[in-house]
């Protein structure tokens, strides 16, 4: 047996440690959630609801405004109901648009004068469409497997189902979906072979190329690519898909109070948390060891809890407004933009580490004139020009400003864009002007480029 002794560092995060950490990056509503699951487990913790701070004369206004929305409310409700057969009608018909494309495509399998084996396959086939509209291969071989289809019935089921509406429903790909909506509007016999044979160098707008090859004019070829311009890529998209809308709500108000801003938490969400005095009274009149042992548990649970989280609060301010006085120029201008900064600057400034930046900026929102914006956005790479250094925002929008008055009939390259940022004294490379378009959705220069 051979023996060795090794001295090794190894960093080990208490459960103290992970609690403060985990309260750090919680946001607003996290946060508030977190405190009344506290005060359940710990009996020793209490909490005020935030409105109790509110003075009396913004009761009296909050009260008069909720009475004003109530009234509003009252009268949109009404004219719901007054609504409510007029919906129920068009639901009947498909054309409720809050209804999902399962169940309008199962209304019209109801409708058909069909077997009922036929429209059993046909609602499996239904229950298999994907939310964007296209039906699932694997389904269509499962539904053959199954009930023991032949090919021929196979096929007829899917002409079936790709006949129903909206149009391109069922197509199991993009080139499917195109045609049969084309086969439907009746499109021209150019549009079915530029979908048919050439549908990337559509996507890239290669039209004079396309012309050759299809032996046509530019003229045809514009006709035709108007024609599939007017079909719909995913024929499921004006449908319902019960997603859940999400609403922000922001952690840290940024405001302007003369020539300063004012930075502020947003704590009319979040209860006042407090360690309840009652423990003294229990501890008066039961002088159990066991009781002791047990309130004085709670107690240290307690007190770091609410350490924990007025920490969390001192952090997430000083870091905003560490943000906001590097970002002056961002908030004093409706065009202002960004410089560069990183996490380490702000945690070098703070004396803390880079993590603790990390997770005090983590999934939290600041409001100010300009709109609602993530923390982390303030955080920005920069490119050097001349010398001094961009925010990579900043290069973007000058990326933006030279398409949006380029030529069209001649735009400019990623090389022409590159060399024109060069002069501009941006040290930049080709690659990265090609990124950051890609990264903004515009197309290359013969994807933008018009023939008209």
């Amino acid at each position: 047996m051979d023996l060795t002794l090794q001295l090794r560092q190894k960093q080990v995060l208490s459960q103290r440690m992970q609690q403060s950490a985990e309260i750090l990056q919680m946001n607003t509503l996290a946060l508030s959630e977190y405190i009344h699951t506290l005060s359940e487990e710990n009996p020793l913790l209490e909490w005020t609801d935030p409105q109790d701070n509110i003075p009396k004369d913004n009761r009296l206004l909050d009260q008069m405004q909720w009475l004003h929305e109530a009234d509003e409310q009252n009268r949109h409700l009404y004219q719901m109901d007054q609504d409510s057969d007029t919906e129920q009608e068009n639901a009947c018909f498909g054309q409720n648009p809050t209804a999902s494309l399962r169940d309008y495509l199962h209304f019209q399998i109801s409708i058909l004068s069909i077997t009922k084996q036929q429209q059993l396959l046909l609602d499996f086939l239904a229950d298999n469409i994907q939310d964007c509209g296209y039906l699932d291969e694997e389904a269509l071989h499962e539904l053959q497997k199954r009930y023991h289809l032949s090919d021929t019935q196979k096929q007829a089921l899917l002409t079936q189902l790709q006949a129903l509406d909206p149009p391109g429903v069922g197509a199991r790909n993009l080139q499917e979906c195109l045609l049969l909506q084309l086969r439907m509007k009746g499109a021209s016999k150019i549009a079915f072979l530029l979908v048919e044979t050439a549908l990337p160098d559509v996507a890239k707008n290669r039209i004079s190329y396309l012309a050759k090859k299809l032996r046509c004019s530019i003229a045809e070829i514009k006709d035709a690519l108007a024609e599939i311009k007017t079909c719909v890529p995913k024929p499921g998209s004006g449908f319902d898909v019960s997603s859940p809308t999400e609403y922000i709500v922001p952690d840290v108000f940024a405001f302007r109070c003369g020539t300063e801003l004012e930075i502020s938490l947003n704590t009319t969400h979040t209860p006042h948390i407090f360690v309840s005095p009652s423990y003294q009274s229990i501890l008066r009149t039961d002088h159990s060891e066991q009781t002791r042992e047990y309130i004085a548990k709670k107690l240290r649970q307690a007190q770091w809890a609410v350490e924990c989280i007025h920490k969390r609060a001192d952090t997430l301010l000083t870091t905003t407004k560490q943000i906001a006085a590097y970002q002056q120029d961002f908030f004093n201008s409706p065009t202002g933009v960004l410089k560069p900064l990183r996490m380490a600057d702000i945690a070098e400034k703070m004396q803390v580490h880079e993590s603790t930046i990390s997770r005090a900026v983590k999934d939290k929102y600041l409001q100010c004139e300009r709109g609602i914006f993530p923390l982390a956005f303030f955080f920005s790479k920069g490119i050097a020009v001349g010398a001094e250094s961009v925010s990579v925002g900043s290069i973007q929008e000058k990326i933006t400003a030279l398409i949006a008055n380029e030529d069209k009939h001649a735009p400019l390259s990623d090389r022409e864009l590159t060399e024109k940022l060069i002069a501009d004294g941006v040290k930049i490379s080709r690659r990265t002007v090609a990124k950051y378009r890609e990264n903004m959705g515009i197309s290359g220069a013969a994807g933008r480029k018009q023939y008209d």
